[in-house]
């Protein structure tokens, strides 16, 4: 096994995602810090025959293990617009540079062609065509007849008289300041030593302010990150990256647009032995986040349209997968019946639980079981990326009833917005409460009418009901449970605000599902995200971790949650 330490001098990482330039990227990616060992390589006075072998090493192995902050545990910087001066205008910008970059052009192409016919050979020709070439890359000239530039030209040289363009810098800080890259292979001393060599003139990792130190160590910690089945996709590296990036180089001199070749590898978070010992129980839903952001100005959807967003949002990930769908994505046998066993599920992810909350859907998501089988897990996968590369390139595109488009955005944590962390659904507590209604497998009975001794004992059956509902999805039975037609958290709708929730049934009925708001709390932790009821698999019965809370009972028999901090 070999490890590379990586340690970010100050605290923080500021590196653009490679498909969102406002967007950041966390943690580093392994192509990333090949590409900075490429740089450190190439910067030197002489190459190093051991030092490209070393690359040539490292570009062959698997993708890396990956020790870093947890996403929910890093601090993101929010993305502010900067209005950057451009360099010289003179020199890369405007008619006299393409003026210039054209008959560069035109002399490289005669001078290859030229060698060409010659068969290598350097003739009088040849040298005055290199001369001529060196005198166009020679932009000094421009700005060396001191006395004799014209003013306004001269002014456009100052910063104040530039272009601005627009840049962002997206960073975040991470809890703990180094991360780790460990391969299982180790090479031979010598190309050990050339990759130490190589690390320790790495400076920086991303933007010019990531300064890092690098180098081996002798001993890999717990990684956080592994290859395999995971929601998040990491740039590495593949046989011929090297040969790639030197082909890449030829073209773009270090001056025009490029981009970084990479190989996307699928990237799942690893359960820490701190993890593993916790008295947390987890339903049998509970698994990985595929989220989808919807765009600042498409943010004006209430929670209350969950259903109707999470169906097309299931429509359109069914419509891009194979056929047959698997029974782990479809949630149904091939005979039609609902399938037993874990499946997927897709849920809204609304602005909710603090004082400024408002129930606007925030994202959306696609919530893939820890238990699910891995042929149902490919194909969700799969169906994804065709959605993806059916559309504008970063969009995946809703279009729902009445024709109103969204434009989604996939992302990757770290996240901004605390609404799409998993660490916001999925957080260990005794407590829970209901971020959208529970539709309950069976009429409690009049709930709102009737007698007080009828609503005392529809109320009751509803609570059996949500406690048998922890039940179904492996919990254990909750020791207290509170259930209201009312929000019980900040943001959250009524559930008499929501449209009704019809399900069918194995004979093609439809049955009309009561909606009610409810709050947990088990004897000992559980872990989410937590989703139940009859609707859960179309985002319905979504709950949120709370602190702890008293029940006290109203006079009609409905329940009310107490915050007991």
């Amino acid at each position: 096994m070999i490890t590379v330490e990586v340690t970010l001098l100050t605290g923080r990482y500021v590196a653009t995602a490679h498909h969102d330039r406002q967007q950041h990227e966390w943690p580093p990616h392994p192509a990333r810090l090949f590409s900075a060992l490429v740089a450190a390589w190439a910067d030197a006075d002489a190459a190093d025959a051991s030092e490209r072998a070393a690359l040539e090493w490292l570009e062959r192995q698997k993708a890396p293990a990956i020790t870093a902050s947890r996403p929910d545990s890093v601090s993101v910087r929010r993305p502010v617009s900067h209005f950057v001066p451009v360099n010289d205008a003179s020199v890369i910008a405007g008619a006299q540079y393409r003026r210039r970059a054209g008959r560069l052009a035109d002399l490289q192409d005669g001078h290859d062609q030229l060698l060409e016919a010659l068969e290598g050979e350097v003739t009088p020709a040849v040298e005055r065509l290199r001369d001529k070439i060196d005198k166009e890359r020679y932009v000094a000239s421009l700005v060396e007849a001191v006395g004799s530039t014209n003013p306004k030209a001269a002014e456009a040289l100052l910063p104040e008289g530039r272009g601005k363009q627009e840049r962002q810098f997206p960073s975040v800080t991470p809890d703990c300041s180094c991360v780790t890259f460990s391969w299982d292979e180790s090479p031979d001393p010598g190309l050990a030593a050339a990759l130490d060599a190589l690390l320790s003139r790495v400076t920086r990792l991303g933007h010019s302010s990531s300064l890092v130190s690098c180098r081996l160590v002798d001993s890999a910690p717990e990684p956080t990150l592994k290859p395999g089945e995971g929601p998040m996709v990491l740039r590495c590296t593949q046989r011929g990256q090297l040969d790639a990036l030197e082909r890449a180089h030829s073209r773009h001199g270090g001056v025009r647009p490029r981009a970084l070749p990479f190989l996307g590898v699928r990237y799942g978070q690893v359960r820490s032995e701190d993890d593993e010992a916790k008295p947390a129980s987890r339903p049998d839903i509970a698994g990985d986040l595929v989220v989808f952001e919807i765009p600042a100005g498409k943010r004006g959807l209430p929670v209350t349209r969950t259903v109707e967003l999470v169906e097309t949002l299931r429509g359109a990930v069914f419509h891009h997968a194979e056929d047959p769908l698997p029974e782990g994505l479809s949630g149904h046998l091939p005979s039609g019946s609902p399938s037993r066993d874990p499946h997927v599920a897709f849920v809204s992810l609304p602005n909710v639980g603090h004082a400024h909350a408002d129930g606007r859907v925030m994202g959306l998501a696609v919530l893939l079981p820890d238990g699910l089988d891995e042929l149902a897990a490919r194909a969700a996968y799969r169906a994804i990326g065709r959605w993806e590369q059916s559309e504008p390139p970063g969009l995946c595109r809703l279009t729902l009833a009445g024709g109103n488009v969204i434009d989604l955005q996939r992302k990757q944590p770290p996240f901004e917005l605390s609404s799409l962390r998993s660490g916001t659904w999925a957080r260990a507590s005794r407590s829970w409460a209901s971020v959208t209604p529970i539709a309950l497998p069976k009429n409690p009975g009049r709930l709102a009418r009737g007698s007080p001794s009828a609503r005392a004992k529809a109320w009751a059956a509803a609570e059996a009901q949500v406690r048998q509902s922890c039940v179904h999805i492996g919990l254990p039975e909750p020791e207290a449970v509170a259930v209201s037609f009312d929000p019980l958290i900040t943001g959250v709708r009524g559930a008499a605000a929501y449209p009704a929730f019809v399900q069918g049934t194995r004979r093609g009925e439809g049955v009309r599902r009561r909606l009610v708001h409810a709050a947990v709390r088990f004897a000992e932790e559980v872990e989410g995200p937590l989703v139940m009821g009859s609707g859960r698999f179309v985002g319905l019965g979504l709950m949120r971790p709370i602190p702890e809370w008293d029940v006290s009972s109203g006079s009609s028999g409905e329940r009310s949650v107490s915050d007991g901090r």
